[in-house]
């Protein structure tokens, strides 16, 4: 990739909204690993803390974002307290794609997706700047690890 190009792509993506799910996420919601955090989690944190990012979770579907905030700090260093306190929250009723901004690129991580939600997304993505990142903690535990590798390799270097 020229660089030129290289740098457009690395300003688009950093201009990015990330929507961010938490049980089954970020969290493992199996009974085997109930209410751990997921394999990677902290790295992923740490590479994603300079993009724009929401809260698109049942925990915060009101707008008010303490039990997601509170959630996500139960698993977490005290140190990474302060970037979840950044998180913004977002407002939904009956699906999250209600929430979520179509006029700008973004990457939604989740691991449960209605079929009414892919609709929305089938209608009103752009293909390559918007994505639904699946998230299975049950099938990839190391998932995150996996989405921190492919997309934010140069973020959690610094």
């Amino acid at each position: 990739m020229g660089k030129r190009l290289e740098r457009g792509f690395r300003k688009f993506f950093r201009e990015m909204n990330i929507y961010l799910d938490i049980d089954g996420t970020l969290i493992h919601e199996d009974l085997n690993k109930f209410r751990q955090p997921a394999e990677g989690l902290m790295v992923f944190l740490q590479a994603i803390r300079s993009y724009n990012l929401y809260w698109l979770t049942t925990h915060c579907m009101d707008g008010n974002r303490t039990h997601a905030q509170a959630f996500l700090k139960s698993v977490t260093p005290e140190e990474l307290h302060t970037r979840i306190d950044l998180i913004k929250p977002t407002t939904w009723h009956t699906l999250k794609t209600e929430a979520i901004d179509f006029t700008k690129p973004f990457m939604w991580l989740d691991n449960d997706v209605l079929k009414e939600e892919r609709t929305v997304l089938r209608e009103k993505a752009i293909h390559d700047k918007q994505w639904l990142i699946e998230v299975d903690l049950v099938d990839n535990p190391a998932r995150l690890v996996d989405i921190t590798r492919d997309y934010f390799a140069d973020s959690s270097q610094h």
